[in-house]
């Protein structure tokens, strides 16, 4: 399984894919036909996944009962 040090590499690199898709929306640039609208759209959907596994990783690695406390 994925370790969770790989998931928050993969979590900054989308966050980092947001903040540019910002500053390219901010400042009114493509580059080579890639627009901001494309890098936020890519950035958040997974930033959304690699939350999502995250939890999941978590959820399924404690074998707590904290989700029904």
């Amino acid at each position: 399984m994925i370790k969770n040090k790989h998931l928050l590499i993969l979590f900054f690199l989308a966050m980092i894919l947001v903040v540019i898709g910002a500053l390219f929306k901010i400042m009114h640039w493509t580059y080579a036909g890639i627009t901001e609208n494309t890098l936020l759209s890519i950035g958040l959907v997974s930033e959304a996944i690699v939350i999502v596994l995250l939890i999941l990783k978590i959820t399924k690695d404690n074998k707590s009962d904290f989700l029904n406390k």
